[in-house]
């Protein structure tokens, strides 16, 4: 592994801790958050290479957790949500100058209040969906939302609302028959259960299957079989992001609550929603694991496939895992009696962190994947020969002995 060089530096970005930076469609402008309630644009200067603040505003009442912008197509549209319960949409005001008002050249044009818990992160939809969001909040709830008028961002409606609660949890050990999977990691793999569920009396609520196991309704069994889980939510993971290809539907992977599940939902048009496949973390038990930790997932980022014929779809963990899972979607399971499944198989798994995984994210062709912990690390992954993942690369933040910032291998 080479060094690598610090190119630049944001002094004083936040009066307090920072908790999301978010680029734009073209990366060359930075939207930033932290609990000062504060959020900031950045851009760079491509002749110098260095960064300045753009402008500069409070935007919500409460911790400012996570940022996304919406396509370039629809303008420069920013959105963002809090502990505060909201999700707000700001627009920039190109032609208005910077100094007209406190946000600067930036306008809320809507604030969605239905979250009744703190909303943890908020994403747009690939454009070619229309100009649509999910959010996911602490009350357990998916919702999705559409701006009926492109042109007029006060229009965003609810479009779906999916209590993750009340969607089917994985099949414990010795109930049911798991779905066959190829993972080929050691020790056993997790179980994997793709189903499709009827919908609900209430439109938008994903219903257990007839019949089957729902272990959700006897916390119990979970805590029996999953020692460690942490019951309180400052334990939990709640996090969502989008497929990015067009060709297979409006699907969202969506992790939330305590447990550790990662779910592949379906927001089919005009029907229900469908979850295809329920991925579950088993208590870690390889080496350099800590039994008893968190599994909550903390990230998930779904990579561009860019004409690969299946998915990749990366979680971190509050137990400090990174995981890689690849899923196969129905019209590539070639085996009788299994088209109309989705197929999940874990890959990879690194413990390289050491401590609780705060992001994960694909490089745009999908082909690297970087994760951020708690270690101060950030750390690089790529598939080697043999289909094998590995990791390539790592990027510290630590302060030298003489005064400047270095990056490890």
């Amino acid at each position: 592994m080479g060094t690598q060089q610090q190119t630049n530096v944001l002094p004083h970005a936040h009066a307090d801790l920072l908790t999301d930076a978010a680029y734009d469609y073209y990366g060359l402008r930075l939207a930033t958050c932290g609990l000062d309630q504060k959020i900031k644009i950045w851009k760079l200067d491509e002749a110098t290479g260095t960064w300045s603040a753009e402008d500069e505003w409070k935007a919500h009442d409460a911790p400012i957790v996570k940022l996304s912008w919406a396509h370039p197509e629809h303008g420069s549209v920013i959105a963002s949500c809090s502990f505060d319960r909201t999700v707000k949409i700001w627009e920039e005001r190109k032609h208005e100058p910077k100094a007209s008002s406190s946000v600067g050249r930036w306008g809320l044009r809507t604030t969605l209040t239905e979250a009744r818990g703190s909303v943890r992160s908020v994403e747009f939809a690939p454009p070619h969906f229309g100009l649509k969001l999910a959010t996911i909040s602490t009350d357990m709830y998916l919702r999705t939302y559409e701006c009926l008028e492109v042109h007029n961002l006060s229009s965003f409606t609810v479009l779906e609302e999916v209590d993750m609660s009340a969607v089917s949890s994985p099949l414990l050990p010795g109930q049911g028959t798991p779905t066959l999977t190829a993972a080929s990691l050691e020790p056993a793999s997790p179980s994997l259960g793709p189903q499709m569920y009827p919908s609900s009396s209430v439109p938008g609520i994903v219903l257990p299957a007839p019949g089957g196991p729902n272990p959700a309704a006897n916390p119990t069994n979970l805590q029996l079989t999953r020692p460690g889980i942490g019951a309180r939510e400052a334990d939990g993971g709640w996090c969502l992001s989008w497929c990015k290809e067009k060709w297979w539907g409006e699907l969202i992977a969506v992790g939330s609550g305590t447990t550790g599940v990662l779910k592949i939902i379906e927001f089919p048009a005009n029907q229900h929603p469908i979850t295809h496949l329920t991925l579950t973390q088993e208590p870690p038990t390889a080496k350099g694991a800590r039994p008893g930790k968190p599994l909550a997932i903390t990230s998930v980022s779904w990579a561009p496939t860019c004409g690969r014929s299946y998915h990749l779809v990366a979680t971190g963990s509050r137990d400090g895992l990174v995981r890689i899972w690849k899923l196969r979607p129905p019209k590539q399971v070639g085996a009788p009696g299994e088209d109309g499944q989705w197929i999940a198989t874990l890959v990879a798994e690194f413990d390289d962190h050491g401590a609780s995984v705060s992001r994960v994210e694909w490089n745009v062709t999908g082909t690297i994947l970087s994760s951020a912990g708690d270690d101060g690390n950030v750390r690089l992954y790529k598939q080697a020969y043999g289909s094998v993942w590995r990791s390539v690369g790592r990027f510290s933040t630590e302060q030298a002995d003489d005064g400047d910032e270095t990056m490890g291998e």
